[in-house]
C-alpha cells in the first residue's frame, strides 16, 4: 500500500511539473504567426457545414468562445453586447432566411447561430425601455464598433478550437422579423426572455467580483440585433473548395504609417 501510494505521489507530481512547464512553454508573441500563417481567418460558405451533429462546438467549447469574446474592452466599458446562442436547426434557418440561399445550405445539424444583440442602438423615442438612471447614452458607432470587436474576439477563440465562422449582418427568417421602431430594428424576441440581462462592466463592479445590480439591465426591449454568426466545420469532402472560396482570397494590406 505504501509503495502504490508512493508511486501515485511520483506520478502526480511528474505529471503537475510537465503541465507546469506545458502552461510556461505558452508563447503568446506566436499568436499571430499561428492565426495568419495557418489561414485561421476561414469563412466557410453556405452550402459546405458539416451535416454531422458531432462537428457541432460542445457547450463547454461555446463557453470558452464566449467568454474570451465577452473579455474584449469598450467604450466606457459599456459592454453593450449580448449573445444568445441557439442550436435547433430549424430555428437557425428560420432566423437567417433565404437571403442568401437555399436555408438548408445557411446551417445544418453541425452547427449552432449566435444571435448578436447589443445596445445603445435604439433611443427611447424608437422605443428603448430602460432609461439608465441618466446614464443612457444613444452612440450607435460606439455600440456597433464594440460589438463587432466582440465577434472578433468570438471568431479567433472559434477558429482556436478548429471552427470556422459565417456572419450575417442581414437576415430575413421569419423568426427575425422587423419589429422595432417601426421596422427599422430586429429586437429577436423570440430568443429573449424577461430573465435575460446584461451588465454595464464599468459601474457594475471590478473584474472578478459580482456585479452591482444597479447596473445589470434587461436585454428585451433595449437590446436589438447587429448579426448572427453561424459556428461550425466545413464537410470533409469541401474543404478544399471552401479554403480556395474564402481563406486564400486576397487580404490586401490597406494600412500604412504616417509620420
Amino acid at each position: 500500500m505504501k509503495r502504490i501510494t508512493a508511486l501515485g505521489l511520483v506520478l502526480a507530481l511528474t505529471l503537475g511539473i510537465v503541465g507546469t512547464a506545458a502552461a510556461a512553454s505558452f508563447d503568446a508573441s506566436k499568436l499571430i504567426d499561428w492565426y495568419v500563417g495557418e489561414q485561421k481567418f476561414q469563412t466557410v460558405k453556405n452550402g459546405a457545414w458539416s451535416q454531422n451533429p458531432a462537428d457541432r462546438p460542445t457547450d463547454e467549447e461555446l463557453t470558452k468562445m464566449l467568454t474570451m469574446a465577452t473579455s474584449m474592452q469598450s467604450a466606457v466599458h459599456w459592454t453593450p453586447w449580448y449573445f444568445i446562442v441557439v442550436k435547433d436547426v430549424e430555428e437557425q434557418r428560420k432566423i437567417i432566411g433565404d437571403r442568401w440561399g437555399a436555408p438548408e445550405d445557411m446551417a445544418t445539424e453541425g452547427t449552432v447561430t449566435v444571435l448578436v444583440l447589443a445596445d445603445q442602438i435604439i433611443t427611447e423615442e424608437e422605443g428603448h425601455l430602460s432609461p439608465y438612471e441618466g446614464y443612457y447614452m444613444n452612440t450607435p458607432k460606439y455600440a456597433y464598433f464594440d460589438t463587432g470587436a466582440a465577434c472578433a474576439l468570438l471568431q479567433v477563440a472559434a477558429s482556436s478550437l478548429g471552427y470556422g465562422t459565417h456572419y450575417f449582418g442581414t437576415i430575413n427568417g421569419e423568426y427575425a422579423p422587423f419589429d422595432v421602431a417601426d421596422g427599422k430594428y430586429q429586437s429577436m424576441s423570440r430568443y429573449v426572455s424577461d430573465e435575460d440581462m446584461r451588465g454595464w462592466g464599468y459601474m457594475a463592479g471590478a473584474y472578478g467580483e459580482e456585479l452591482n445590480p444597479d447596473y445589470i439591465y434587461p436585454v428585451k426591449g433595449n437590446c436589438v440585433f447587429v448579426a448572427a454568426i453561424v459556428i461550425g466545420k466545413p464537410a470533409a469532402e469541401t474543404d478544399i473548395d471552401v479554403i480556395t472560396w474564402a481563406t486564400n482570397r486576397a487580404r490586401p494590406q490597406n494600412w500604412t504609417f504616417w509620420d
